[in-house]
């Protein structure tokens, strides 16, 4: 795959090759790739006929489908760069973004028009993308985009702050998308999910993995439908590649058998050995889990494949084996290189990384530092720690700004996790430091515990101590019945309950331990 070329260029290619084997299918409706490719071009032409030009930016209020690829697509076609926004997000932030991003277009489904005109700029036009698809002029609009043009700007969620739009070209796209073909040996035969919203940075990959090597895209609307159905569309559409983050696989794997699965690709949170667990008991043994680390700003940095086979080192679950062409270091506070086996900040080093945040170039210049060894590459601050371990696998151990002290001790949030997580009786288990004015931080455990079973806050207690220190020992316990997931299904530490303190088994006021002599 060249990378010195366009997306739409690209895509043309594969509907030369493919142009009567399916493209896309959403619960809707099929197309092949002629098909699409006629669709896009409407979708193209309308843009360019109401701007009179190749747009600047277009912002895009679709929901998750056939329509939302068309969007995609076609505001590349048409030469511009698509900015999905979520629709459900309050209005006032809505409309914040839009002042930020400055459109000449906003493309909706007919039910977000009125949304739209409530929030649309003056300087911008407003499409609906039902009425594209179906009046539009469907010749290639021919449009002259360069590997240098910008594709897109995906806003993170805002839950480290306020949201920031990364930036990324055509270039760096391919070379991402060239990158997850070859580790994933993807091929016209596969048969790709997209379950990320259009707004998730994560359904650039989904998407263009399957429509820029001649396979097939399952774009399938969780919002809409829900997650107790993904399990049968799998099987019957025949998926081969399944990307989620962990949550979702571990509701949707245990649903059945999937015999034309062959590979499995966790990205987005933190894996943990109950998932490969589960991955070797409901996969055939052919089947390929692909653990990865990757983010908007820099796309695929690692990739660790297993199968049913593949020994598994203690500890956190490897997030991979090098990549061509990202070099991750590990800093430390002074910016040098730690030794191999002590932690650090993940930094990702290449050719290839985001152009950066959308007119942000302060906080773009602190994340993105120059490389003083090559000019031509770049160092990208993840705000991940990680471990890189002898034989070059790097463990991913989470966010640095989840490495607090409490009592002047630093916590490893997710060895404590992990040290729950083997608990007889514990199906999820996450922990936070809660601070409140009134009171010194202090480690507080979230536990899902199994069906049908009982949980005692001294057990759990107990088997904690075993194996992390005391200090790192959680005082307060929250039982749920379920962790709170965000939009894009990854675990919602913002919306953790405020503990209650009270023990699940006896009812009563959960009083923490005093000193290490109590349980």
């Amino acid at each position: 795959m060249s990378y010195e070329s366009s997306i739409s260029k690209r895509f043309r290619a594969q509907v030369e090759r493919h142009p009567d084997s399916l493209a896309i299918a959403d619960t809707d409706r099929a197309l092949t790739y002629s098909e699409l490719a006629r669709t896009t071009n409407a979708v193209a032409n309308a843009m360019l006929r109401v701007a009179g030009r190749a747009p600047s930016r277009v912002v895009l209020l679709v929901d998750q489908g056939i329509f939302a690829v068309t969007a995609m697509l076609g505001t590349l076609s048409a030469g511009s760069a698509y900015v999905p926004l979520d629709p459900w997000m309050p209005a006032t932030l809505l409309s914040d973004l839009l002042g930020r991003v400055a459109p000449t277009l906003v493309v909706a489904n007919r039910h977000y028009l009125e949304l739209a005109r409530s929030v649309l700029p003056e300087s911008a036009s407003l499409l609906c993308i039902e009425d594209i698809e179906r009046d539009g002029n469907v010749t290639d609009p021919a449009v002259a985009v360069t590997p240098d043009s910008l594709a897109y700007i995906y806003f993170t969620s805002g839950s480290t702050g306020n949201p920031k739009g990364v930036c990324d070209n055509h270039r760096n796209v391919l070379h991402n998308i060239w990158r997850y073909t070859k580790n994933l040996m993807i091929g016209s035969d596969d048969r790709l999910t997209l379950l990320q919203a259009p707004h998730f940075s994560g359904a650039v990959s989904s998407m263009l993995c399957a429509l820029l090597n001649g396979a097939a895209c399952f774009p399938y609307d969780i919002r809409r439908d829900g997650l107790g159905k993904v399990g049968v569309w799998l099987q019957s559409n025949r998926i081969t590649i399944f990307h989620s983050v962990p949550s979702i696989f571990r509701e949707v794997i245990t649903g059945g058998d999937f015999p034309a699965l062959r590979c499995v690709r966790l990205e987005g949170d933190r894996a943990s050995g109950r998932d490969i667990e589960l991955f070797r008991r409901h996969c055939a043994a052919g089947t390929m889990l692909a653990n990865g680390l990757g983010a908007s700003e820099c796309g695929l940095v690692r990739q660790w494949r297993i199968d049913a086979s593949t020994p598994i080192p203690d500890g956190p679950v490897p997030i991979g084996d090098p990549i061509d062409d990202m070099e991750v270091l590990l800093l430390g506070d002074d910016r040098r290189e730690v030794p191999v086996g002590e932690v650090g900040e993940i930094a990702v080093r290449s050719r290839y990384l985001a152009l950066g945040y959308w007119r942000e170039p302060e906080l773009t210049a602190t994340r993105f530092l120059s490389d003083s060894a090559d000019p031509t590459r770049r160092i990208y601050l993840t705000g991940d720690l990680g471990r890189m371990l002898p034989d070059e696998l790097l463990q991913y151990l989470g966010r640095k700004d989840f490495m607090p002290k409490v009592r002047g001790q630093w916590v490893n949030v997710d060895a404590v996790e992990r040290a729950l997580a083997t608990a007889p009786g514990v199906r999820e288990a996450v922990v936070t430091i809660r601070e409140e004015a009134d009171r010194d931080p202090r480690v507080c455990a979230y536990v899902v515990p199994h069906d049908d079973t009982k949980l005692t806050v001294t057990a759990l207690r107990q088997h904690v101590m075993a194996t992390v220190p005391f200090e790192m020992v959680p005082s307060t316990w929250v039982f749920l019945a379920k962790l709170p997931l965000n939009a894009n299904m990854k675990v919602d530490r913002a919306a953790l309950p405020a503990p209650r303190r009270v023990d699940m088994t006896t009812g009563v006021d959960y009083v923490a331990p005093r000193n290490p002599m109590e349980p």
